[in-house]
């Protein structure tokens, strides 16, 4: 009996296909992944309209002035208004 050395076929075409599942497996998912993101990129948020600032010219017009400012800005807190605030101790 001679010594067997190197794969038998089966075992070879075992390994290939071994391999050629984990790889469409591996680019399903890389697929999946790039397609949502490409979707979440080209979400375009909603345009906002501004409208422009009042004149102030008196203390009473900063309400307004204010009111302006937090439609503007969707992200507005009280920073807004503790600048209004500290702007009305000049009038």
């Amino acid at each position: 009996m001679k010594k067997q050395s190197g794969f038998a076929i089966l075992e070879l075409v075992a390994v290939v296909a071994l391999i050629a599942v984990i790889g469409g497996a591996v680019y399903y998912a890389w697929y999946t992944h790039s397609q949502s993101n490409s979707t979440a990129s080209s979400y375009q948020s909603p345009q906002v309209t501004v409208s422009p600032a009042p004149q102030v010219t008196k203390a009473s017009d900063l309400n307004s002035a204010m009111q302006a400012l937090n439609s503007a800005d969707i992200t507005a807190n009280t920073t807004d208004s503790s600048q209004l605030s500290t702007q009305t101790s000049g009038f």
